[in-house]
């Protein structure tokens, strides 16, 4: 009785991993931080996954940097992080999106020393809906 009732739910569990499901607000997942630690002048790579059932998400990732000594160095930003005109957005869109960082203008820190930050993002869609935010682990980011 056992062995099938862990049949079961092995077979259940592997049925239901096999499903996309898309929602209809967009969904982003974090897939990949290119490095925890960036050192002075290096740059940073932020791999995501969006889905979207309706492919209406806007082009805007709206970024947020929170750092934890360095106050002047945070920002909230989506002007400069755009999903290119020509990405078709068709139902059930499912697609990568690779946001780069470089050293001079976002990552270096405002103070005198090397700092730690945590990087959000979240979008939209045309009816209003909100994704999720995702968050990158703690990234250290050294100074010269």
């Amino acid at each position: 009785m056992t062995k099938s009732l862990f049949l079961l739910f092995f077979i259940a569990l592997f049925l239901s991993c096999g499903k996309d499901t898309f929602q209809s607000k967009p969904q982003l997942f974090l897939t990949s931080v290119s490095s925890t630690t960036v050192p002075a002048f290096g740059d940073l790579q932020i791999n995501m996954r969006l889905t979207d059932k309706e492919g209406d998400f806007l082009d805007t990732i709206w970024v947020k940097k929170v750092t934890t000594r360095c106050p002047s160095s945070n920002f909230a930003d989506s002007l400069l992080y755009r999903i290119p005109n020509d990405v078709p957005k068709t139902k059930n869109f499912d697609g990568e999106v690779v946001v780069s960082f470089t050293y001079a203008f976002e990552l270096q820190p405002r103070c005198t020393r090397s700092d730690t930050a945590v990087f959000s993002f979240w979008m939209k869609d045309k009816k209003g809906n909100l994704s999720d935010t995702v968050r990158t682990p703690p990234i250290i980011i050294l100074k010269p």
